[in-house]
């Protein structure tokens, strides 16, 4: 996917959550296995806790520090 705003591949990775802050992580990598902590190669999003996990793809451009995610 082409970056709208700087025109650049952006990274294909998935929006995760569970007990870690929301943050994108590129595909092929996993969750931080600690309660509450950012994985090694994800990028945190501005989230508050809740008790549930989910998932969705998304891309993120780390020029621009934007994630992209489709909806339904």
């Amino acid at each position: 996917m082409i970056c709208p705003y700087c025109q650049n591949e952006m990274i294909l990775g998935y929006l995760t959550n569970g007990t870690q802050p929301v943050q994108w992580i590129p595909e092929g990598k996993k969750e931080s296995l600690l309660s509450f902590s950012v994985a090694d190669e994800g990028v945190a999003l501005p989230s508050r806790f809740t008790m549930r996990g989910y998932r969705a793809k998304a891309h993120y451009c780390p020029n621009c520090k934007i994630v992209i995610a489709k909806t339904e």
